[in-house]
């Protein structure tokens, strides 16, 4: 066990490819974790047990046990001790953001070990996974499996914990180590009672030693852990207590089935008492009797298997999922026992099918336990006893476990060749002796990509470090500098009716000059009146807060004296209305008036904060409000969105799919409710883009020169620059669209004749994952989902012209082996490794074809529609009617029908055929208030010296493509047209924002030519491609102002309006 964990730095790049994927997923869990709060009874019981046993010690956390419950075993008390200790030194609320962090933690880092235990099996040679890619492949299909993350992440549950221990003590047991496995096992039963189950197999094993010192030392061992670390709670009441808990806690929920899909819920038994059953037969007999079926054959199949490796791991998964099946008293996440024991057994077994058995049960996991979680969101606890869905997944259940007999059967009593492993397809030697060389060398010969690589074979070289450290740290500080303020007024008040005022004293007579104020979700009008004594009011100047007027400074400028300023809510509306700040200046100053006294008038109780809270932030009122201190263009839909999920609110914006707005969440979670948090990550993914257009372009190129022009040329674009500073949607997508483009490219250079099939599914899984991921932030990637699409079919094209090509020279070696037949001149007889080679590809062609096309109907569809269903989570989450699983669907109808429906107009639209000549660009904000003869403004377009050429050269590719068959090309040009194309169907209001998802495809269309231009060799022509870019980087300091908000003189506008279209102003 301990050698897992040897000789990590004995490859660094591995390590490090490893290290990144754990983050990812650690990150992963870190986001969903306080979004999501769980299944509220797990999760409030245990920060209750965690308050207690840091409040009262251990060993006073079990006393009084029947006055207060606690069914857990003391193991994991150690560990809720902990989460009580750092809630109450940090004084941390709880149920708070960070609480549910904290409560989380300790198995979502049993998450990540887990896999990296996995990795290490499959990479060391223990398992079936000969090489670091398929370890990567199977550590992430672990980690990043939503039956997983959603147990540890979501749920609130402990079982990857527990699970940790049961891998351990079966890895130690596996090799013999029985006094060892027989400590993780006591630590594994102080965890959680069914511990209880795995211990027959430990039993056997110490049995069939037959060795006493084994057998004392395994019980002593196994013993003296459990008397251990039970001491701290025993002290003043000895042990007895322990027998008893586990005795209870066994014997508690007298249910068939407790919201699990298995076959007591097939038969009806949901939530019913376990003494009924069916024809007579209780169901609490037919769990016995199948149980006592499942220990005979469990323990008759590990006799068989005569200490085969990993047959340990595969009747333990059969042996707990059969317990799951077809025992009472199960609960939905029972079953989540089973999944590390499969894919664990798989490592040493080589079984496909055992890989199929995980993946199967992991998806009727992940939709039982999704089930009862979205239920539990609306304190809905019982699922209904002839639900159809849970019919229907506890038949599918029924019979996957079926099968898991079966084969569990075929693999340790029947034949021994039904192995059904995965053949590793043999290389081709370096020169081909035949004339048909060129097409087996395609075949066979593995492909040299033509990549710049360092020394090591590494294919990040320091020179790749240089070219995009450098790229990534200018961006990054531009992109950074004046992005947006860090502080907004955050504390409100929101009356319950109208006729509702607040009064203002300012102490003495001033000249009002101008009035800001700062409204936040909700709609609603008040009023300002003026008074000299606060008993005649004139002077009224009316406000109406609507919808866009969400997270910015209303400014009014009243020009007259006034002691005393009333604010009156005039609309009935404005209940909804949630108003945080008001400024008031005067004598002609840009300091803000101080307050004297704050007098409420008819208030009414029922008001969410207080009057006072107007006043109470003045520090954070601007003189002149620019967009540093509130919303501009659409951010008043999406900054308002996330606000409105991070609280529960009802999500005003619900045309586009909720992730983008998540995504955005996360930076008002932690930096607060102000435009730099609102736009801060949007910020970190344009800065993201750039490594992720660096590396598509190597990969596709070969060269870092070449890498670093695309980088360079989408780094200073205008359009990335200004659509990833603003809060809206449309960065997530374009992001999520180049990493599925990315990995389908990475997927069409390889073949499963020349590499190993899960070489090939990874990058096609990582493909679906991102396709799945941008789907939930904007509908614009499920138009590159036909690209991709198409992808995929011109790449198993492929592998069946070279399987026809295989077939046709077997027919024509078969032909001349025929006694009577002679061989033409010009025809070729194989020898037997060509022969044995050939015949691989006959055979594989159907069987790893079809199981390409599974793998994508779970990666392109299943997967793509989990990640679409939980980000509605939030959603679902609000209190109230209306946000049901069946009103996530009705949101969908809803969304399709505004977008086809719209009619609206708006000055800056702009058809798709505009797009690449930038006719009309959008203007996003313009600054009021400014100085006479000044102005700032935020424009989004593209840079001319990228979009002009890039298209012109888009379109000559159409030709080029086609004369030289170029697949590179085809590949840019197919993404390029199914994000493009669709636009021309579209008949809503559009915008040149639209073509960004386009400019990635560009760019890299125009460095291919680049790229031709610059292999001539030429030394002229590389001064010519620096002075390229140079006049690109120009351009974009040149339009810098009107891309950023800079404040400029308006004269100097003028100079950059080429286009009649081009209005800044």
């Amino acid at each position: 066990m301990l050698s897992l964990f040897k000789q990590l730095g004995s490859s660094p790049r591995r390590m490090l490819i490893l290290g990144i994927l754990l983050f990812a997923a650690l990150l992963l869990r870190l986001v969903i974790a306080p979004i999501w709060f769980g299944y509220d009874t797990d999760v409030r019981t245990f920060m209750a047990w965690a308050d207690r046993a840091y409040t009262v010690g251990l060993s006073g956390l079990y006393a009084n046990a029947k006055d207060y419950f606690i069914d857990y075993p003391p193991g994991y008390m150690y560990v809720l001790y902990l989460v009580g200790m750092l809630h109450h030194k940090l004084s941390i609320p709880w149920e708070s953001p960070q609480s549910l962090i904290i409560l989380k933690l300790p198995a979502m880092l049993a998450d990540l070990l887990t896999a990296f235990v996995i990795y290490r099996l499959a990479e060391s040679g223990k398992g079936s996974a000969r090489t670091w890619l398929q370890a990567f492949g199977l550590a992430a299909l672990f980690v990043f499996n939503p039956a997983i993350w959603v147990n540890s992440a979501i749920w609130g549950q402990v079982d990857s914990f527990f699970m940790l221990f049961i891998l351990a003590t079966f890895l130690l047991q596996q090799e013999g180590k029985l006094p060892q496995a027989s400590v993780f096992m006591a630590l594994a039963l102080l965890l959680k009672p069914q511990a209880l189950l795995f211990g027959i197999f430990l039993l056997i094993d110490v049995i069939r030693k037959r060795n006493m010192m084994v057998l004392l030392l395994s019980v002593l061992s196994g013993a003296a852990t459990i008397a251990v670390l039970a001491l701290p709670f025993a002290i003043g009441r000895g042990y007895g207590w322990l027998f008893e808990l586990y005795s209870g806690t066994l014997a508690s929920y007298p249910y068939a089935s407790l919201n699990a899909f298995n076959l007591m819920a097939l038969l009806g038994g949901n939530f019913v008492d376990m003494t009924t059953g069916v024809l007579n037969i209780s169901y609490q007999w037919i769990g016995l009797v199948l149980m006592g079926l499942s220990i005979i054959y469990a323990c008759y199949l590990y006799m068989r298997s005569r200490g085969q490796r990993g047959a340990l791991l595969y009747i333990s998964f059969l042996f707990i999922t059969a317990v799951f099946i077809c025992m009472t008293k199960m609960h939905e996440r029972y079953l989540h026992y089973g999944l590390l024991l499969a894919l664990a057994s798989f490592l040493y077994i080589k079984d496909r099918r055992i890989l199929w058995l995980f993946i199967g049960f992991s998806c009727t996991h992940f939709v039982n336990v999704a089930d009862v979680l979205l239920r539990s969101f609306h304190q809905d606890y019982h699922i209904p006893r002839y639900d159809s869905l849970m019919l229907i997944i506890s038949a599918i259940n029924v019979i996957i476990f079926g099968y898991a007999c079966l084969l569990g059967w075929r693999l340790f009593v029947g034949s021994h060749h039904d192995q059904g492993a995965e053949q590793v397809i043999p290389h081709a030697p370096e020169k081909a002796e035949l004339k048909f060389s060129e097409r087996w060398d395609a075949i066979f010969k593995p492909r040299e990509d033509g990549i710049e690589r360092s020394g090591k074979g590494r294919f990040f070289t320091k020179k790749d470090m240089w070219y995009l450290g450098s790229l990534v740290l200018v961006y990054t500080l531009i992109a950074l500098f004046n992005l947006g303020g860090h502080k907004d007024p955050v504390t409100f008040w929101k009356p319950a009716k109208s006729g509702e005022a607040v009064i203002v004293d300012l102490g003495s007579a001033h000249n009002l000059t101008r009035i800001n104020s700062f409204a936040g979700v909700g709609e609603g009008a008040y009023s300002y009146w003026f008074s000299m004594d606060g008993k005649d009011w004139s002077g009224q100047i009316a406000v109406k807060s609507d919808h866009t007027k969400v997270f910015t400074w209303n400014t009014v400028e009243p020009k007259l004296n006034a002691r005393f300023v009333k604010i009156t809510i005039d609309a009935q509306e404005s209940a909804a209305l949630h108003l945080h700040e008001v400024g008031i200046f005067g004598n002609g100053s840009s300091a803000i008036l101080p307050v004297r006294q704050v007098i409420e008038q008819d208030v009414n109780a029922s008001d969410e904060g207080k009057p006072a809270f107007l006043f109470d932030e003045q520090g954070v009122v601007p003189y002149t409000p620019t967009y540093m201190e509130g919303s501009y263009f659409d951010e008043i839909y999406h900054a308002r969105t996330a606000y409105e999920h991070l609280h529960k609110i009802e999500p005003y914006e619900s045309t586009h799919p909720p992730l983008g707005k998540i995504l955005i969440s996360i930076g008002i979670y932690v930096f607060g409710l102000n435009p730099f948090g609102w736009r801060i990550v949007g910020t970190l993914f344009g800065i993201a883009m750039i490594p992720v257009m660096y590396v598509f372009a190597k990969r596709m190129f070969g060269r870092s020169e070449f890498a670093f022009i695309a980088a360079f040329l989408l780094t200073f674009d205008f359009m990335h620059f200004a659509q990833t500073r603003i809060a809206t949607i449309d960065v997530y997508g374009v992001f999520f669209i180049m990493l599925m483009f990315y990995y389908m490219h990475r997927y069409t250079t390889l073949s499963f004749y020349r590499e190993r099939l899960w070489a090939t599914l990874v990058p096609l899984g990582l493909s679906g994952l991102f396709f799945g991921i941008g789907a939930a932030s904007k509908w614009i990637v499920i138009y590159g989902g036909a690209g991709l699409a198409l992808l995929l079919l011109l790449s198993l094209l492929e592998r069946f012209s070279e399987y026809r090509f295989a077939r046709r020279l077997l027919r024509e070696d078969a032909a001349i082996a025929e006694p009577a037949a002679t061989a033409a001149p010009d025809q070729l007889q194989l020898t037997d490794e060509q022969r044995s080679r050939l015949q691989l590809v006959q055979r594989l062609f159907m069987k790893y074809t079809l199981l390409t096309l599974v793998w994508c109907v779970l990666m392109f569809v299943i997967v793509p529609l989990g990640v679409y269903t939980l980000s509605y989570i939030p959603f679902m989450m609000v209190p109230g009617p209306g946000h049901d699983l069946k009103d996530v669907v009705t949101y969908q109808v809803h969304m399709f029908k505004y977008h086809s429906d719209l009619v609206a107009t708006h000055p800056f639209s702009s058809p798709w055929w505009e797009w690449p000549m930038m006719l009309r660009p959008i203007w996003y904000y313009q600054a009021k208030l400014m100085p006479e003869g000044m102005l700032s403004s935020i424009i989004s377009f593209g840079n001319p010296l990228v979009w002009w050429p890039g298209f012109i050269a888009v379109v000559l590719s159409f030709y080029v493509a086609f004369k030289r068959k170029d697949s590179i090309l085809r590949m840019l040009l197919i993404a390029y047209c199914s994000q493009y194309l669709p636009w021309i169907l579209v008949p809503r209001l559009t915008f040149i924002y639209h073509y960004f998802a386009m400019v990635p495809f560009l760019i890299l269309i125009l460095t291919y030519y680049v790229k031709e231009y610059l292999e001539e060799g030429q030394l002229h022509k590389r001064r010519w491609v620096y002075g390229y870019l140079a006049a690109v980087l120009l351009l974009f300091v040149i339009f810098y102002p009107i891309l950023s908000g800079m404040v400029i003189p308006a004269k100097y506008s003028f100079f950059l309006r080429w286009l009649p279209g081009w209005n800044f102003f």
